[in-house]
């Protein structure tokens, strides 16, 4: 099976490692400018956040994709704010099944129309990390927290969706299927915006963002009021952790998060992400609150943490 990860950051190294271990799977990773370089110099490497080994990874890299180049699957593993200038490319491959793994709540309407409805898959990564001196540094995410989640645009399950679970948990991701991925994605936006806000409001990291309790206090105030939104606006809260969060009491979910943003785990997955991708914070923040204001609805808390971007 031949699978291009089309974009070589920390999401898109790490699933063409995984997925490249297994010999089964012939991994290509295109690759642009200074990472380019890099991985032609260094190769695929990578580390563990829980491991003090270097990985390496037998992939194919390219730099360009031509229209006759084809794939059993594409991996889009670029921001969203680089998505936008890759589809006219995507459009005129003829590879049929294209996998966007991009944090997008405003819908993929706009995909949809220039590649095409039938071959579009969402998804969502379930992991983080950074990456240093060529080194990707990274976390998998819990099962419980966060697995890798796909999805058909029409909220089908398919024989390619069937296969793409396959390739992925052969790999050593765990993975969940959504029934709307597009709800879910709504409703991870309501979430990490406001945990990834709260950064840049505290001029810091994670660990500063523990100094601060009223910050804490009004990040769960942004959550749970994107949350809600989401819910009377007649979008379904499908993860068990967005449901989590909007009934637990707000005394016991600040308690949780101090001590979540007093971890390694914060670093690695919500801190470093969001100091290397503001730009893209930011478009996610006015994307969902335009949604909100849309269907005449104010987020004042989560308007509040976003001026911070």
């Amino acid at each position: 099976m031949k699978i291009l990860i089309y974009g070589a950051g920390v999401i898109g190294s790490l699933y063409a490692a995984k997925i490249a271990s297994r010999k089964k799977f012939d991994v290509t990773v295109l690759a642009r400018g200074k990472r380019l370089k890099e991985l032609n110099e260094k190769g695929l490497l990578l580390k563990s956040m829980k491991s003090s080994n270097i990985e390496t990874a037998n992939i194919n890299i390219i730099s360009e994709l031509s229209p006759d180049d084809i794939y059993d699957f594409i991996f889009v593993t670029l921001r969203k704010d680089q998505v936008e200038s890759i589809l006219p490319i995507l459009r005129n491959n003829k590879t049929k099944n294209i996998l966007f793994m991009v944090n997008n709540p405003s819908g993929p309407s706009k995909w949809i129309e220039v590649v095409g409805k039938e071959r579009i898959i969402l998804g969502f990564p379930g992991a983080g990390g950074k990456r240093e001196n060529g080194i990707v540094h990274y976390h998998v995410v819990s099962s419980l927290i966060q697995p890798t989640t796909i999805g058909e645009v029409d909220r089908k399950y398919t024989e390619r969706i069937k296969a793409l679970s396959n390739v992925l948990k052969e790999a050593g991701f765990k993975v969940a299927v959504s029934s709307d991925m597009d709800c879910w994605q709504k409703s991870h936006l309501a979430l990490v915006s406001p945990m990834a806000n709260v950064i840049y409001k505290c001029g810091g990291d994670n660990y500063t963002v523990t100094q601060d309790k009223k910050a804490i206090n009004l990040m769960n105030k942004a959550i749970r009021e994107g949350l809600m939104f989401l819910r009377d606006a007649g979008f379904t809260l499908i993860s068990f952790k967005t449901r989590f969060i909007l009934y637990i009491p707000m005394w016991i979910l600040n308690k949780i998060m101090l001590i979540i943003y007093n971890t390694k785990w914060a670093e690695t997955v919500i801190s470093n992400h969001a100091l290397i991708a503001r730009e893209e914070m930011k478009i996610l923040a006015d994307e969902f609150i335009q949604l909100a204001h849309s269907r005449g609805v104010n987020l004042p808390n989560f308007e509040e943490l976003a001026k911070y971007i």
